[in-house]
Formats: C-alpha cells, sequence, structure tokens
C-alpha cells in the first residue's frame, strides 16, 4: 500500500514541476492555470454525486427533451433522434482538473445516438477518451466539427462531418449546412478560440471554434459552444431561426453583473443572447463542473437573480412579452426537462 501511495506522491511531484516549467509558454491555457490551483485534488478527491442518474434518458412517445449532463454536455431527443453536445464523461478533464460534481450521464445508458456535435477542441468540450467510448458504442454515428478541430482527433469508425463556420459580420453570421442522419446541423457565430493548448489557442490563433442550430420535424435548438457576446450576431440568428430551445453558456466570470470577457458569456450577456434569439426556453450551460475562479456556480446565481430582477423589463431594454424566468430552466447535473409539444 505504501508503495502505491508513494508512487503517487511522485507522480504528483513529476507533474507539478512540469507544468511549473511550462506556465510561461502555456500560461494562457485553462487547464494550466486551474489545475495548477487544484492539482492535488484531481490525484486524491473525488467529484461530488451528481442528484440525478437517469437510467432511462430516451423515453418512447416523447417529442423534446433535454437532459443536461454538466459543464456543457447535453442529451437531447427530438422524436426518434438523439443528439449528443460536446460529450465530457470523465472525473478529471485534461488529466488535471477534477470536477466539482461527476457528469450526471452514464453512456451505457443512452441506447442509441444519431448525431455528436463538437463546437471545439478545448479539453473540456472535445474529450477523446470520451468520443472513444462513443465510437466503440456507436460505430456508425455521426461526428460533426467545425472545420480545424478535426486535426486534434484521431481515426474513429464514426463518420467526421466538417462544418465551415461564419464567426463574422462579413459571412453573415451562418455558416455551413448539412442534412445529417435526417437533422438539418447549422454551424452559426461563435466567438471564441480554435486550437486545443495554449500556444495554438492564444498564440497560432488556430481556427475551429462553433455554435449549432440543429432541426428536425419542426423542433429548432441552438447551442452556444464558447462565445461571448455580439451586438449583432444573436439578433441575427434570431430574426433568421425560430427557436424552441437555447442551450447558452454562462461564465466563467469574475464579474458576472456584465456581457463577458473577451472568450466567455458572462450572466448579464447570457441573458441578452436568450433575449436576442428570441428562443422560447433557455438551459445554462458551462458552469458548475469546473472552479475556474471561485464558486463555479456563481454564474447561474447571478443569471437566476437578474432574470428575477428585470421581471418583464428586457436587460437591453427593451420591452419583452413575459418575464424571464418562464422560459429560464436550470438544471441540475443530470437532470432532464421533458418539454410539451404536441407533433
Amino acid at each position: 500500500m505504501n508503495s502505491i501511495k508513494n508512487d503517487r506522491i511522485s507522480k504528483l511531484f513529476a507533474l507539478a514541476v512540469l507544468t511549473a516549467s511550462l506556465v510561461p509558454l502555456i500560461e494562457g491555457c485553462w487547464p494550466v492555470r486551474v489545475g495548477m490551483k487544484h492539482i492535488g485534488n484531481s490525484f486524491f478527491g473525488e467529484p461530488e454525486k451528481s442528484k440525478f442518474n437517469i437510467k432511462d434518458p430516451i423515453k418512447e412517445n416523447v417529442r423534446f427533451s433535454a437532459l443536461w449532463a454538466g459543464h456543457s454536455t447535453t442529451l437531447i431527443q427530438i422524436d426518434d433522434k438523439v443528439i449528443l453536445v460536446d460529450p465530457v464523461f470523465e472525473d478529471v478533464i485534461s488529466g488535471v482538473v477534477l470536477r466539482k460534481v461527476e457528469c450526471g450521464l452514464e453512456l451505457k445508458n443512452i441506447p442509441k445516438l444519431d448525431l455528436v456535435l463538437v463546437s471545439h477542441a478545448h479539453m473540456d468540450h472535445m474529450s477523446l477518451g470520451s468520443l472513444k467510448d462513443i465510437n466503440e458504442k456507436f460505430p456508425h454515428t455521426k461526428l460533426v466539427v467545425p472545420v480545424g478541430a478535426e486535426q486534434y482527433l484521431p481515426s474513429y469508425d464514426m463518420e467526421i462531418i466538417r462544418l465551415k463556420t461564419a464567426n463574422s459580420e462579413e459571412l453573415n453570421y451562418v455558416g455551413e449546412i448539412k442534412i445529417v442522419n435526417g437533422i438539418k446541423v447549422t454551424a452559426v457565430y461563435a466567438l471564441h478560440q480554435g486550437g486545443r493548448y495554449g500556444l495554438d489557442s492564444y498564440t497560432w490563433m488556430v481556427p475551429g471554434c462553433t455554435g449549432y442550430i440543429f432541426e428536425y420535424n419542426g423542433i429548432t435548438v441552438f447551442y452556444g459552444g464558447d462565445t461571448t457576446y455580439d451586438e449583432k450576431a444573436y439578433k441575427e440568428l434570431g430574426k433568421k431561426f425560430k427557436i424552441n430551445l437555447a442551450l447558452i453558456p454562462v461564465g466563467p466570470c469574475r464579474e458576472c453583473e456584465t456581457d463577458g470577457s473577451y472568450y466567455h458569456l458572462a450572466s448579464l450577456g447570457a441573458l441578452k443572447v436568450f433575449d436576442e434569439l428570441k428562443a422560447e426556453y433557455m438551459i445554462p450551460v458551462h458552469y458548475g463542473a469546473l472552479e475556474y475562479f471561485d464558486d463555479p456556480n456563481m454564474p447561474v446565481y447571478v443569471l437566476k437573480d437578474l432574470a428575477d430582477r428585470y421581471g418583464t423589463n428586457s436587460a437591453t431594454g427593451m420591452a419583452i412579452s413575459r418575464p424571464y424566468s418562464e422560459g429560464l430552466k436550470i438544471l441540475d447535473e443530470g437532470e432532464q426537462i421533458i418539454f410539451e409539444y404536441k407533433e
């Protein structure tokens, strides 16, 4: 037993030395920043258990449902189609950062899978281990990635489909459109970085990030990927699409009652995006699992408070038809919501 403990301590020391030596080169990389703060937990800690562990997330006679597994991982059912967004199932992300709460979804409980969407190659969104497991269970599903992200993927039996992005006003915010397993998938605006590591993301500015809109049988879902606020982009998307559900990232943020940083939405910015997309419902994602700054749930606490405080007055200063809180659906890890839609 002592030899095992000594081996773990040796590995911890070696990793700490390596990480410290690389910081000047890759200080922009979130796994290094966060990992250095919590490196001991990744070796010796365990995440909290999720409150929900649904064994049958895909159900017959369900028109439309969403299960938030934690961070950005979300399972969507639209009639007979099953879509999984940014799947990350591991307790320790990138081998460095321990989740605060375990993933609220087990791959073994997903009976079928038609489509996997990955928004970009950062390790908290593109998990090679999770994709490997999906490939083994569902080798005939389709994996959609933005152009540029595919270079970080190994060979899979899954067909990898690349979509050209449109992350600027000049490109009109709407990129390539493809029909994948009967589902219409559109790459839409996101302001973030491609790449996977510190240097390629922040220094070489490698392309490869996107949001998505996917449509099937009259249901339309928006997923923002990682993005920040833009005063034109989401208004334009709200005009072009009739969105039923928006999966909008919130945080990390130090000052959450703002639009956000250069790379991420803060709570107020997320609420503005919800407003401008004119979506019926919003599920906030990208919080809770990873402690970037302090409490990883702070962005959603502020989001709920803002939604309650604004009432029928929009965060953008325009009147809206109903309180934000009526459309805002805040879920716990592993919690599922079934929306009442008829054919």
